[in-house]
């Protein structure tokens, strides 16, 4: 069965921040990381979540023109674009804002002479 994998820090790596194991050098290099990875993440979202729009938008017009546009099939179409966008907004949190946000919480805890400098 598929699924939405959730993408958190490991508690190993949430450790080592709030120990302050990384100097500063290793935690930019560190962040470097992780930001291209966070770059990756956001793209490949991005491009699935215009797929889903235009394959959404496809088939509701291919249902407009043999239907015609009633009142249901009109509803259909705004449910099924609503539906997406909140499908979309969890997917976003799981995928790329709770790793995000558990590293930023993390640098700025345990780091707070960089406060804000090592956001993803």
């Amino acid at each position: 069965m598929a699924g939405i994998p959730i993408n958190r820090l490991g508690s190993r790596e949430r450790a080592a921040l709030r120990e302050r194991r990384f100097s500063e050098a290793e935690l930019a290099e560190l962040h470097a990381m992780l930001v291209r990875g966070q770059r990756l993440r956001k793209r490949n979202f991005a491009l699935a979540a215009g797929l889903y729009m235009v394959i959404a938008i496809v088939l509701w017009a291919m249902t407009v023109a043999v239907g015609g546009l009633t009142s249901a099939i009109l509803f259909a179409g705004v449910v099924l674009l609503v539906g997406g966008a909140v499908v979309l907004v969890v997917v976003w949190q799981l995928a790329i804002g709770i790793y995000a946000r558990q590293f930023n919480d993390a640098v700025d805890e345990a780091y707070p002479e960089l406060f804000g400098r090592y956001h993803l």
